[in-house]
């Protein structure tokens, strides 16, 4: 989580969304970084709310401006699928290693084995009564609008790096219609929610 109390703003830290391409980038600027532990670094927005938020606007002319990236979601489970076969977590519960897409979509669904923790897009830009509360959502693949808003509101020059990127497991996302006909419907607020973004 990146916050500039001068340009009253905070970039919340989707998950597997850029952040700490978005922390090198800006980090160096910003008032407040929220780095590690990773609870804290993605803080959604509900914890902001009841833990960040009178802290920040305590400080604040203003309440600051809220603004997050938001990926499509299979893309977003792949890129966690690829991101947990690092050599790293080979033989922890975590890892992905050996696990087709398929079944790691399933188990992720199924709230089991490695993807039983990720949670959801969804639920990390809602607020208690479980509407979208963040200010400005962007989509992932249209990250140049979230780093343009952050240029025209604080003047600053908004270079991004490629950091912490998942190995490598193909270009194509490959899903049996199965189990993307039961993605869609579980994870129906997801697909709606970034749908409704601007492209």
């Amino acid at each position: 989580m990146l916050i500039s109390f001068k340009h009253r703003f905070i970039v919340f830290s989707m998950p597997k969304c850029a952040s700490q391409a978005l922390e090198r980038a800006i980090g160096h600027k910003s008032d407040m970084v929220l780095r590690d532990p990773p609870g804290v670094k993605h803080c959604n927005y509900r914890r902001y709310d009841k833990f960040l938020r009178p802290f920040v606007e305590r400080f604040s002319e203003s309440p600051p401006e809220t603004l997050c990236l938001f990926r499509e979601p299979i893309d977003w489970l792949h890129s966690w699928w690829r991101y947990r076969q690092r050599p790293y977590l080979d033989g922890k519960p975590n890892s992905t290693r050996g696990f087709c897409f398929d079944r790691f979509v399933t188990m992720y669904l199924d709230g089991e084995g490695p993807g039983a923790t990720i949670g959801r897009q969804s639920r990390f830009v809602v607020d208690k009564d479980h509407q979208v509360a963040v200010d400005h959502l962007f989509r992932y693949e249209r990250i140049d609008r979230l780093t343009g808003w952050v240029e025209e509101r604080s003047g600053w020059e908004v270079r991004l790096d490629q950091v912490n990127v998942s190995p490598r497991a193909g270009d194509a996302i490959i899903l049996s219609n199965e189990i993307r006909r039961r993605a869609e419907v579980e994870l129906a607020r997801d697909f709606e929610i970034h749908a409704g973004l601007a492209p």
